[in-house]
């Protein structure tokens, strides 16, 4: 092994060990490469790569490092952090990127493996595989690309993304560049979509928070359900209005499959006399009390997580189960608070119905089936029959469509008929085909019987397969019952309770402390800004020692930070962009300290919304045992 390789494999095993493994295990192999290694005629190495009918050089056959200049010279990055190139060649381009935006993200994308082996093997390049601005993504999978830019979106580490490519790979890449473009645009919608939601719904949540934690005291947490029901039919059951299609045949299917109730579905199944084992709530909206308070039996148990709308969640009184999920990261500090071991995050995804598909692969149910679930407007309707909120939805879709509002956009069905959608069900529907590639150990089917197609989810009539898999009977609600009585005895409520208060308690002192010092962080980045020009060393000393106080308070770190995350990033995003484009040094220190301003400004007001919460629900907690009290004998 040469000594070229093995510096460049130590580097990948510092930054990339999973790729690192991969080269070392191919460059053991003895096969014909489609990489040929060739010399320009100034001397430096060139490769010769053959692609199918494709046969070219990567880089200039006579100077590829001026070639390489020129190529960089006509890439603008202004307003971009990030710079994503097709083509990883000898790497000279790479080296020019890195000399002229020494401070912008290089994305480096080869998607053939024989290529980078090869370079591996010729050129020491342990300067960019080991630099911080500089990622290198190996795949032929324009998927799996996609990803990992998500994966840099959610973590802020890019924002605004330019795609340029060697000019050689642009002929014979053509469509493999374009689907990853696609790609990075899907993937970027459901960041946004992601974004938006945590920015608009961040107060309702923590109101919801607090206003429902009394209820895990008479919850049992999803955890004591793992594999309960391992292969176990389960159906989801979706509102659309492909329900109305085959709704009458869960009737019989009470003791043959766990039947779980996504979101609103649940007033269409009782409106139909079916009453299913499980409903999920999720939603934050005043409009999810609305699905739930109009629930009759108490029956049902009612799988939540503490984000759903408080009111219908206190207002019902049959069984709950409590789970957390991967979107709230309040959830570990509850469950260490409460005493709870060993409970799994569920992944919640863009819906209700994609959550609960995630709850019926932690039960253990085999197979998963879906009904209900049109990701379209058919025929302009919403929802199926007995939906509450389908003839105020039903009336906006068409008012909207009829206005040729852009956002809904027109796809194809299972029968290749077009059907209107939004971005928002694209996702849901992105997200099931993302999930059913993770979770591959069990069989998911669509028996909606209309909708759009779900890659990885055979479409087959829900009549078909309950002949086929719901034929074995099971006491599924005693199931159910069993688990939940273990989980409660003669103190644990009462116990559960005094946990719960302990909690509140410490919220709020955290609160009150952290609240004064987030204000006098805001007075001073005033002071700042009122007096640009100063000196403010003092001043930044202060800011710097109370930012850390507050960041390293658990208040901050469970509840604020991961509520404002999103929008402290699209500030400094914005700012960034903005940036390069004001020149003189006052006004930029001025338009990046206002940016500061916005982002403590978020902070402290989240601070300020938890003080106020903690304190409300403490006081109807005394005021509700003061009366206990003083209604015992």
């Amino acid at each position: 092994m040469g000594d070229i390789f093995r510096h460049n494999i130590d580097a990948l095993k510092e930054k990339y060990p999973y790729l690192a493994q991969v080269f070392e295990d191919l460059n053991t192999k003895d096969f014909e490469s489609s990489v040929v290694l060739e010399k320009s005629r100034n001397g430096m190495p060139n490769f010769k790569v053959r692609k199918g009918e494709h046969t070219f050089f990567v880089h200039s056959t006579y100077d590829p490092k001026t070639e390489a200049v020129r190529w960089t010279e006509r890439i603008d990055l202004k307003g971009f952090d990030t710079i994503a190139v097709l083509g990883v060649g000898c790497g000279y381009h790479i080296e020019e990127l890195e000399k002229r935006f020494p401070d912008k993200n290089k994305i480096v994308i080869e998607p053939d493996r024989n290529v980078f082996l090869k370079l591996l093997n010729t050129r020491d390049i342990t300067h960019l595989i080991l630099n911080e601005n500089i990622l290198f993504i190996i795949t032929e999978d324009t998927e799996d690309a996609g990803r990992v830019f998500l994966s840099l979106r959610e973590e802020g580490q890019i924002d605004s993304v330019e795609f340029s490519e060697l000019l050689s790979y642009r002929k014979v890449y053509e469509e493999w560049w374009l689907n990853l473009k696609k790609d990075y645009i899907r993937f970027a919608k459901l960041h946004q979509i992601n974004t938006n939601t945590s920015v608009f719904f961040a107060e309702t949540w923590l109101t919801n928070l607090f206003e429902g934690m009394l209820q895990l005291a008479r919850s049992a947490h999803i955890k004591e359900y793992k594999s309960a029901f391992a292969n176990i039919p389960a159906i989801i059951v979706s509102a659309g209005p492909a329900l109305n299609r085959n709704i009458h045949l869960l009737k019989d299917l009470y003791d043959k499959a766990v039947i779980i109730s996504a979101g609103s579905s649940i007033n269409i199944l009782e409106n139909r006399g079916i009453t299913p084992h499980i409903m999920v709530g999720v939603d934050g909206g005043e409009a999810e009390s609305r699905i739930f308070n109009n629930v009759k039996s108490d029956e049902i148990y009612f799988a939540y997580t503490l984000s759903v709308h408080y009111d219908g969640l206190k207002n019902y009184n049959g069984p709950k189960i409590y789970f957390k999920t991967n979107v709230l990261e309040y959830g570990d500090w509850i469950d260490n608070k409460m005493g709870i071991d060993g409970a799994e995050y569920l992944r919640s995804g863009s819906s209700v119905s994609n959550l609960s598909l995630d709850i019926a692969r932690y039960m253990g149910c085999n197979p998963i089936i879906l009904i209900g679930q049109n990701l379209s407007f058919p025929n302009m309707e919403s929802y199926a029959q007995g939906a509450v909120l389908k003839q105020e939805q039903d009336k906006s879709i068409r008012e909207h469509i009829e206005q040729n509002i852009k956002y809904y956009l027109l796809e194809k069905d299972i029968y290749g008929n077009d059907v209107y959608t939004t971005e928002s069900m694209l996702s849901i529907k992105f997200y099931f085909e993302e999930y059913v590639r993770i979770y591959s150990d069990r069989l998911y089917l669509n028996g909606s019987e209309d909708g759009l197609p779900i890659r990885g989810i055979e479409n087959v009539p829900l009549n078909e397969i309950i002949e086929r898999y719901c034929t074995k009977e099971y006491d599924i609600k005693g199931m159910l019952d069993k688990k939940f009585k273990e989980e409660f005895d003669a103190g644990s409520v009462k116990d559960k309770e005094a946990k719960i208060r302990n909690i509140l308690d410490n919220i709020h002192n955290q609160s009150s402390e952290i609240k004064q010092k987030a204000i006098k962080r805001i007075d001073l980045i005033l002071d700042i800004l009122n007096n640009i020009r100063g000196n403010h060393n003092a001043k930044w000393k202060q800011i710097d020692r109370l930012t850390d106080e507050i960041e390293n308070c658990d208040i901050y770190k469970y509840f604020v930070e991961p509520l404002s995350k999103y929008f402290i990033q699209a500030i400094k995003n914005e700012r960034e962009r903005r940036m390069e484009h004001i020149s003189d040094i006052q006004e930029r220190l001025k338009y990046l300290y206002e940016g500061l301003l916005m982002q403590y400004t978020e902070v402290k007001e989240k601070i300020v919304l938890i003080d106020e919460l903690s304190k409300k629900v403490i006081e109807e907690i005394d005021k509700k045992e003061g009366v206990e009290c003083l209604s015992m004998p």
